[in-house]
């Protein structure tokens, strides 16, 4: 891969409010990952991070209304892969959401709730997030250097 100080990619994808527009950026984001040469592990932490910020978009943001819009941003730099998410639900910010204190409790003595954005939080290095114009925008920031 060339990377200098001018290199910047970017792929943008509008999907509506639905499990099967989950399915169809997944896809999405293999495909960046493969065409951009993202570390395997890379994709796979980012891709799961993403999975559960538009799912939880969809399902509690939306209440599984179907003909919403999530806009996604996948952009690359020299330094970082990083994935912005646009959606029109009602306002919430997942860097607010509390650390599970639970977390080596057997898995059915576990309180439900929290233990994804946790690991959205483990898989990236930088959760971001802004309310502008009646939108959401949530930003997953992940360093490709060395697979870190």
């Amino acid at each position: 891969m060339i990377l200098n100080n001018e290199f910047m990619r970017n792929h943008i994808i509008h999907i509506k409010s639905r499990l099967s527009g989950v399915g169809i950026m997944i896809e999405q984001l293999a495909k960046m990952c493969k065409e951009w040469t993202i570390d395997k592990d890379v994709a796979f932490g980012m891709n799961l991070a993403l999975e559960e910020i538009v799912t939880n978009i969809i399902q509690h943001g939306y209440n599984n209304r179907e003909e919403c819009d999530i806009t996604i941003r996948f952009s690359l730099d020299k330094h970082n892969l990083r994935i912005q998410i646009k959606d029109t639900a009602p306002e919430f910010n997942p860097i607010n959401v509390p650390e599970p204190d639970d977390l080596n409790k057997p898995l059915e003595e576990r309180t439900i709730g929290g233990l994804g954005i946790h690991l959205v939080k483990k898989f990236t290095d930088n959760l971001e997030y802004r309310r502008t114009n009646s939108k959401n925008v949530t930003t997953l920031l992940k360093s490709i250097n060395n697979g870190n």
